[in-house]
Parts: C-alpha cells; sequence; structure tokens
C-alpha cells in the first residue's frame, strides 16, 4: 500500500523534486516560487468564475410564441431604467418565421 500511495504522491507532485547539488535555500525560494503562481492562478481562476455567476445571476432570458411560433418581444413596460440588446442571428436567411 505504501509503495501504491508513493506512486500517486510521485505522478500529483505539485513541486519538482529537488535536483543534485542544489542547495536548500535555492529549492525553498523555487518552491515559494511556484506557490506565488499557483495561489495567483487559483485566485484569479476564482474571480473570474464569481464574476461570472454574479453576473449569469442577473439576467433573464424571455420568449414569445403564438400557435407555436415564435415570436420577437419589441417592448417590455418596465418602471426600471434598463437597455435590452438583441441580435437577429437569422437576418437575411430567407425564411424569418
Amino acid at each position: 500500500m505504501k509503495k501504491y500511495i508513493e506512486t500517486i504522491r510521485n505522478k500529483v507532485r505539485i513541486f519538482p523534486p529537488k535536483q543534485e547539488g542544489q542547495s536548500s535555500e535555492e529549492y525553498a525560494r523555487q518552491k515559494v516560487i511556484l506557490g506565488i503562481k499557483y495561489g495567483t492562478f487559483v485566485l484569479a481562476a476564482f474571480a473570474v468564475l464569481r464574476g461570472i455567476l454574479m453576473a449569469a445571476g442577473e439576467n433573464v432570458s424571455v420568449s414569445n410564441s403564438v400557435d407555436g411560433r415564435e415570436l420577437p418581444i419589441y417592448c417590455v413596460e418596465t418602471d426600471e431604467k434598463k437597455i435590452a440588446l438583441s441580435f437577429d442571428a437569422a437576418w437575411g436567411g430567407g425564411n424569418l418565421w
């Protein structure tokens, strides 16, 4: 079991092993630099993910269908001052309905 755990530990190693002739100070400095790089990456990825999740919670998608046909929504009455943008990707594609 120890051999199996050691094999997995070597495959999942975050920091490279100490090289021959490398001083302990150099190895410690290398580990600190790699730790800062990994930490920065993780924090940036977390910030991006959090931003996406916060922005996705505010967006609302609405559609309108009559007799099974999808129709565009041109106006929605609201007291809030908001702007909505929509893009017709099928514009100029021939049959719009």
